[in-house]
Order: structure tokens, then C-alpha cells, then sequence
């Protein structure tokens, strides 16, 4: 058990070494530019979709208010 956990430990350290240094090699690299993130983000992409999503949700409950009024004006 205590082989396991020294393996544990050599491995979690190795994955925080090379996390940090890959880190640095990468903001290094790019500069900390973020405009190719954001720059694929737009308000109306957004607005749309939680619209959509409202409409979706509101859908089911009207359908179901809409067929208990057909079926009772028929029946």
C-alpha cells in the first residue's frame, strides 16, 4: 500500500510540474490573447437560443391547455 501511494504521489507530482510549465510555455506563446474566444461569441447566438428554450417549454403547457379546451367545447 505504501508503494502504491508513493507511485500516487510521483504521478500527481509529475502532472502539476508539467501542467505549470506547460502553462507557462502556452501564455509564453500566445500572449494571454483572447480575442479568438471571444470573438466567436455573440449576444443575439444567445438571446435566440433562450428564446427558443422559453418557447419550447411554454409549447408543452399551452398544447396541453389547448386540448383540454378542444375537448371541451366538443365533448
Amino acid at each position: 500500500m505504501r508503494k502504491l501511494k508513493n507511485i500516487k504521489n510521483a504521478v500527481m507530482a509529475l502532472l502539476a510540474g508539467s501542467a505549470v510549465t506547460g502553462g507557462a510555455a502556452f501564455a509564453q506563446a500566445t500572449g494571454n490573447d483572447y480575442s479568438g474566444i471571444l470573438s466567436g461569441l455573440s449576444t443575439s447566438t444567445a438571446i435566440t437560443a433562450i428564446i427558443s428554450a422559453g418557447a419550447l417549454l411554454a409549447g408543452v403547457g399551452f398544447a396541453k391547455w389547448a386540448t383540454k379546451k378542444v375537448a371541451r367545447f366538443f365533448g
